[in-house]
């Protein structure tokens, strides 16, 4: 029996709303966001009042929405994409070619480990500053990081990107992604193009719209996933050459989001006096672990040691920093003289 949903090619808009003629467009990659902060701060403010976390009340929004979104998950995260995974690839010419690119954040490009990284240093920032536990004010933002990162999951999710490794067609699970057809030999791109050509009768480069410099206008790939949308002809044509894949984002959303998060927000209301560090502990292991199985359904990043992805390997060092939170807390958890710290 043929797998439906092994025939399918992901054509869903990552645009909400845009107004045409103009650059102005409501993306579900920035709702995904806003979404993740906006929920996360309502989480914390609820802790907060209840005394299950160090930040008062009428500190948290300033806390929250300057320093922990805008710096540490805005600008950690595109800076962990910029030296993680852009830079190795597109070369310091690549950087003066396009020097703009880091500021266009809109155009989606988030690591989540810079992401994480820049938690931590805005954490360890404020807690200095206000002379509170730097483990404490930790313990909060790792328990509502997960949410957000589920919405991020499914924005990527539905913007067709970070995809899944080729998998048996008969897997339940199995789909076809567009931006996939990059992943093809030169000789399947070239016979794709070919039955592209013959299939909508014009030229292929006719398919996409270009500028007066004859350059692509949303470029290539982005014109590949437009086309899948808007001519159903196209996309079953192309979808004849993808290769069914896991939608490994959907997994990440279900393990780095929702179950790691129904882990931590269980253990913090029913551990009143969980010691400081408990929970970024917690999070940095069951993250990791969630991460690098997660990876083995991902298409590897273009660079991987000894059979291990990047993701993977940025992942052990989060879970070296969790297990130390982890030992902290429990080597200090009945030390009077110790516990604020």
């Amino acid at each position: 029996m043929t797998n439906i949903l092994a025939t399918y090619v992901h054509h869903l808009n990552p645009i909400l709303v845009e107004i045409p003629g103009t650059p102005i467009a409501v993306r579900w990659y920035g709702l995904a966001y806003l979404a993740g902060f906006v929920l996360g701060y309502l989480l914390l403010l609820r802790l907060s009042k209840t005394k299950l976390y160090c930040i008062e009340p009428d500190k948290l929004s300033d806390f929250i929405a300057m320093q922990v979104c805008l710096i540490g998950v805005v600008c950690g995260g595109r800076l962990g994409e910029f030296f993680f995974y852009w830079l190795p690839q597109h070369g310091l010419s690549g950087f003066f070619d396009d020097p703009t690119w880091v500021f266009r954040v809109w155009e989606g490009g988030m690591a989540s480990h810079g992401g994480i990284i820049g938690v931590i240093l805005v954490a360890l920032f404020y807690a200095r500053r206000h002379k509170l536990s730097f483990p404490r004010v930790l313990d909060g933002l790792a328990i509502v990081a997960p949410i957000g990162l589920c919405f991020g999951r499914i924005a990527n999710f539905i913007n067709g990107e970070l995809y899944g490794r080729v998998c048996d067609a008969a897997n339940a699970l199995a789909m076809k992604f567009p931006l996939a057809f990059y992943e093809l030999s030169p000789q399947s791109r070239m016979a794709a193009r070919i039955s592209l050509e013959s299939t909508m009768q014009k030229p292929y480069d006719s398919f996409f719209m270009r500028n007066e410099q004859g350059q692509f206008i949303e470029g290539e790939e982005g014109m590949l996933c437009r086309m899948c949308r808007e001519n159903e002809t196209f996309r079953n044509a192309l979808g004849e050459y993808l290769e069914p894949r896991y939608p490994s984002q959907l997994f990440e959303a279900l393990g780095e989001g929702l179950l790691l998060f129904a882990v931590l927000i269980l253990v913090r209301l029913r551990w009143k006096n969980a010691p400081a560090g408990l929970f970024a502990g917690l999070f940095g292991v069951l993250y990791a672990i969630a991460r690098v199985v997660c990876e083995c359904f991902k298409e590897p990043d273009d660079v991987v040691w000894m059979g291990v992805t990047k993701g993977q390997w940025l992942s052990f060092g989060i879970f070296a920093a969790g297990v130390a939170f982890l030992v902290h807390a429990f080597r200090y958890q009945k030390s009077p003289n110790l516990q604020k710290n």
